[in-house]
């Protein structure tokens, strides 16, 4: 078994110093996402100490590797830090400020679970923010982008319907079936075995393969239309309602961006009608529908909600400006459970995570972290506002902005409902995906100066913005 370890390291050392010499750094971002996705710490680790060995950590380390390489080469774009990147920029050194100012000890029995918490949910997805921001990008890389999220929302889509009908012996990895791994067992929750990341990635997948029609002539546009209905599926299946939600808003962002003629108001008309019919007459049964088996468990979920915002409510009126400190959230949340001037439970919230990541940032950051971190939503959807609506660029540029305008909706109704900063690989995701909007904007403006960083091909014959009629006719 030894020899086996010794000849596998081997041969992993061999190509991971040909992908640091010769490799694209696009390619190994995707690589680091769908690895970190789908084949992570519960498909296989090593144990090496307080942070274990996993193939997204392992690609991660030759990736950055590889970016330190090729930007000593000059084989990077060297895009100057525009207005959009500081915000970012400073709200990292604030979180590791707050951090310090707060103490790194986390919880009792997790010693490091805070310096965790940076590393898996900022630092780790800004480090992938900035080498897909100084990656050189072209038709055939943005197509590789897309393309491969496509792939990957039908592998989760299949999955999770998978997992739906009890096909356990087609499921793979294994571990989903095991209901013992991870959380919402008796839900779609693919590889990542949690419905919010499952949702949240499946979700983006659905928009990255609509937007990839840029890529086909007719024929390639009915083929991803007819996967649509499949991941709408495997979304529907996760049974969680900010899934849902986002999903909702991110399609009605695209298609309001898209869609053209008469086709606009039609689409749009319809989908705003049909929720608001929804949330009128069947508002009950969205608060208390019944999942993983027990519907009195969703109930309690939407109860508990009011009792993060009344505990944030308080924290944040004791320290508006710079908040608890980093982390902080589950020890200094421990002298407001008292209170007995509200009917709410708050004792229920002991033991468990913020239900919010506006909540939580603005609990440990106060209102310069806040404000902070929705400057950089804002500023990444005007970044993609203004590429999708530039006429005079290609369509693969644009559809990057369109695709960016989508994912901000789903993540924004995540991050209302969820804290999404607990694994690499959510953040991470939305990220990457910015830094390559946000690289492709700075490309554009500095065109002139640096043509070579930014090979502008002859535009699709196709048109992005095209109505949904013509191209599903």
């Amino acid at each position: 078994m030894t020899a086996i370890y010794l000849i596998a390291a081997l041969v992993a050392l061999t190509w991971g110093i040909v992908f640091i010499l010769r490799g694209s750094l696009t390619l190994g971002c995707l690589a680091f996402l769908v690895v970190g996705a789908c084949f992570g710490h519960r498909f296989l680790s090593f144990d090496l100490g307080p942070i274990p060995l996993t193939l997204d950590r392992l690609v991660l380390v030759l990736l950055i590797a590889a970016y330190i390489v090729k930007r000593w080469l000059g084989h990077t774009a060297r895009k100057p830090v525009t207005r959009t990147d500081l915000p970012l920029l400073i709200f990292v050194v604030l979180l590791i400020l707050s951090g310090c100012y707060g103490g790194w000890g986390g919880v009792q029995g997790q010693p490091f679970a805070t310096v965790f918490r940076l590393i898996a949910g900022y630092l780790i997805p800004f480090t992938l923010y900035w080498i897909a921001r100084q990656t050189p990008l072209n038709r055939s890389k943005c197509s590789l982008i897309h393309g491969t999220l496509a792939g990957l929302g039908v592998y989760l889509a299949v999955t999770g319907l998978l997992e739906i009908t009890g096909q356990w012996w087609a499921v793979f990895p294994r571990y989903i079936a095991d209901p013992e791994v991870g959380t919402h067992f008796g839900r779609a929750r693919g590889p990542m075995v949690q419905s919010v990341s499952f949702g949240l990635h499946l979700a983006v997948c659905l928009l990255a393969a609509w937007v990839w029609r840029w890529r086909f002539g007719r024929l390639g546009t009915l083929a991803i239309v007819a996967l649509v209905p499949l991941m709408l599926a495997g979304i529907f299946f996760s049974y969680t309602r900010s899934v849902w939600m986002g999903t909702g808003l991110g399609v009605l962002i695209v298609l309001g961006v898209t869609l053209r003629g008469q086709w606009r108001p039609l689409v749009l008309g319809g989908m705003i009608s049909a929720a608001l019919l929804l949330v009128t007459t069947r508002m009950d049964n969205l608060i208390s529908f019944e999942r993983e088996y027990e519907a009195t468990y969703t109930g309690q979920s939407v109860s508990l909600r009011g009792s993060f915002a009344y505990i944030s409510w308080k924290m944040f009126q004791d320290r508006p400006l710079l908040g608890v400190g980093f982390g902080q959230f589950p020890t200094a949340k421990l002298d407001y459970l008292s209170d007995r001037s509200t009917a709410l439970n708050l004792e229920a919230t002991r033991g468990r995570v913020h239900h919010s990541g506006f909540l939580s940032t603005l609990t440990e950051t106060g209102l310069i972290g806040l404000a902070l971190f929705l400057t950089i939503l804002i500023g990444w959807a005007r970044t993609s506002w203004l590429l999708c609506r530039d006429a005079t660029l290609p369509n693969w540029v644009r559809a990057q902005g369109v695709l960016l305008l989508g994912v901000l909706g789903i993540y924004v109704c995540q991050a209302a409902f969820h804290e999404m900063s607990y694994t690499p690989i959510d953040n991470a995701l939305v990220f990457f995906l910015a830094g390559i909007t946000v690289g492709l904007k700075t490309a554009t403006e500095e065109l002139g100066s640096a043509p070579s960083t930014f090979a502008l091909p002859e535009k699709s014959t196709a048109p992005l913005l095209a109505d949904l009629g013509n191209a599903v006719s």
